[in-house]
């Protein structure tokens, strides 16, 4: 085959896939339309059947009318000839003879119809089941399309999904590591800072009972029952003599 023949050949086949495509992706709306055309001709169907039945109905009432008149005009006739009466009897006999003649007709007419009756309704009901089964087909068709679709935007997306979060994570981390660098930093700015006030060694003596002047309730309530004097708490001058004063006298 030449270049041009291969070149045409799958230009040709390009088509037909994407007419094939087309025609995938247009499947659910073309099976809908034409179950709908399904049920049009269903309904014209119903129609046509309810014409038929109605004129067979008419039909057999008149088939029963005239097999009736038949019986009694038979009856009337062998009366009459009974009777004597020859020349009423032929005339009832030649109006039997038109009217079984009508009955003859009429009859084969009402078979013909109830047959066509039978075999439209049988076709009706098929027609029916066959549109009721289509249509359950059709929605179980619908959801399955809605699953796949959901299942190739989940699949299309994982990876996405996996790298932005596996990124979010990594983000997460980083932002730990950064406030415990910073939580630490804070705690050593703050001994730094006692250390340089000497608040922390003055903290560190009160605690061991060193220097300082704490007295509880207890403790004042025990020199209260002892009966000792109360205790001068040391001014700013406490413990240096005072200027031109004689300590002894």
């Amino acid at each position: 085959m030449s270049v041009w023949g291969k070149l045409f050949s799958a230009v040709r086949g390009g088509i037909n896939e994407a007419a094939e495509s087309a025609a995938d992706a247009q499947a659910l709306r073309i099976l809908d339309q034409e179950l709908r055309d399904a049920e049009t001709a269903l309904q014209k169907a119903r129609s046509d059947l309810a014409g038929i039945m109605a004129t067979a109905k008419t039909l057999g009432r008149r088939v029963e009318e005239a097999r009736a008149k038949d019986a009694k005009d038979l009856d009337s006739a062998r009366a009459a000839m009974a009777a004597g009466r020859e020349d009423l009897a032929r005339q009832l006999a030649d109006r039997m003879s038109r009217n079984r003649a009508d009955l003859t007709r009429d009859e084969a007419e009402l078979q013909r119809l109830q047959g066509a009756q039978a075999q439209m309704l049988r076709a009706v009901q098929d027609t029916e089941t066959r549109i009721q089964t289509m249509r359950r087909e059709a929605e179980s068709v619908k959801a399955n399309e809605s699953l796949l679709r959901a299942q190739t935007a989940i699949a299309s997306s994982h990876a996405g999904v996996n790298s932005r979060l596996g990124s979010a994570m990594e983000s997460l981390e980083r932002v730990k590591k950064r406030q415990e660098a910073l939580a630490g930093r804070l705690e050593a700015g703050a001994e730094l800072q006692a250390l340089a006030s000497g608040s922390s060694l003055d903290q560190a003596l009160l605690e061991a009972g060193i220097g300082g002047s704490r007295s509880s309730a207890d403790d004042i309530f025990a020199e209260i029952a002892r009966g000792e004097p109360a205790k001068a708490l040391p001014g700013p001058g406490a413990g240096t003599p005072a200027l031109g004063h004689d300590p002894k006298g």
